[in-house]
């Protein structure tokens, strides 16, 4: 008997099987936005060749606008448009634009600001934007304290505002957007949405390293869906696995982009209130829902906030979503979870497990 596949949320093994000849028939396309590979495998039982074609054409089609919408490189994209405006300046959305900035600003109300859009500015300051990180020649250097201060007034929300779909800088002209912890799990959510629109049913969408959603495996039979463990490679047994299914996933974790430096760690994920990489123990925050925007967005924004944080906001804030927060504090390793259920297996014993 063929074991059953684990999809990780850092990498999907790009074959599925099924015995049953009613049973779901794979068939998948990868394709590379946001800088990742994209993986799209569907249901393609009585599915011509060119039907298949056709639904991975629209798929892809998503996937290119999100991208084009997002890409701070794209002269052309929201992102780029906007961070180029002068003090007083605005831009009018579409439709799909609009979509994302409600729904990116809404995570931004509701983390109390550690999930940020504005955060741009801190992002270049620690050399975490494109043009600094994937750089030969960039040397990363902690920035001076004076140097981020400077920086935090242009994350404050009010240096934007929306309103019916006109997206104005009502800040300083150095007020810059960054959509990236929100745009891939977006796309991914979109493209669901168009598969269920045109009846598929079984399937699975993996964006690269960090988001996944998760249709039907097939009946009576759920997807094993692994977290990756923060302290070991992307190919090593994942810390914890779990079945599940109609789900969407994201994680954000300090092993994703970082530099050392004398002997020390600083992640891409930043505290937009300190301004600085975030140093209290945490190494992964996994988020599971319905919406995979959310989860992309509050996993970014649950690492922002430091455990501590982050704890008191499952307990009150998170009944629609199930998280993994993955730290270490006093010596000791933690997996702090809103999974009462406890249906899930963790495969590291040094971790210590607490649930709410």
């Amino acid at each position: 008997m063929r074991k059953k596949p684990i999809f990780l949320l850092v990498a999907i093994f790009l074959s599925l099987f099924a015995s049953g000849c009613n049973e779901p028939r794979f068939a998948g396309k990868t394709f590379t936005y946001f800088n990742a590979p994209i993986t799209i495998q569907i249901d393609s039982r009585s599915m011509s060749k060119a039907e298949l074609n056709t639904l991975f054409d629209g798929a892809e089609s998503i996937l290119s606008q999100i991208s084009a919408l997002t890409d701070p490189e794209n002269n052309r994209s929201i992102t780029a448009t906007f961070n180029a405006l002068p003090a007083g300046g605005a831009i009018l959305l579409d439709q799909t634009a609009e979509d994302l900035l409600k729904t990116a600003l809404s995570c931004a109300e509701l983390t109390d600001g550690y999930f940020n859009v504005l955060i741009a500015p801190l992002t270049d300051l620690w050399g975490f934007s494109p043009e600094k990180y994937n750089s030969e020649t960039y040397v990363f250097t902690p920035p001076e304290e004076e140097s981020i201060l400077a920086v935090l007034p242009l994350l404050n929300s009010a240096n934007l505002t929306l309103e019916q779909g006109t997206l104005k800088k009502t800040g300083s002209s150095a007020t810059r957007i960054d959509l990236g912890g929100i745009a891939k799990g977006y796309a991914l959510q979109k493209v669901r949405e168009y598969l269920e629109n045109n009846g598929i049913i079984y399937g699975i969408i993996s964006g690269g390293n960090s988001s996944i959603e998760l249709m039907k495996y097939k009946d009576n039979t759920k997807f094993q869906l692994g977290i990756r463990h923060p302290r070991k490679s992307a190919d090593s047994t994942p810390i914890i696995v779990m079945e599940t299914e109609l789900t969407a996933a994201s994680t954000s974790g300090d092993y994703e982009r970082y530099y050392d430096y004398n002997g020390k760690r600083y992640s891409h994920l930043l505290n937009p209130f300190s301004g600085t990489p975030i140093d209290d123990g945490t190494m992964s925050v996994t988020v599971l829902g319905k919406n995979g925007a959310i989860c992309d967005a509050l996993s970014t924004g649950l690492c922002a906030m430091g455990h501590e944080k982050a704890k008191s906001f499952l307990k009150t804030e998170c009944n629609d979503y199930t998280v993994f927060l993955i730290y270490t504090s006093g010596g000791e390793n933690y997996i702090f979870t809103n999974a009462a259920d406890r249906s899930f297996t963790v495969n590291d014993k040094s971790y210590i497990v607490e649930t709410i």
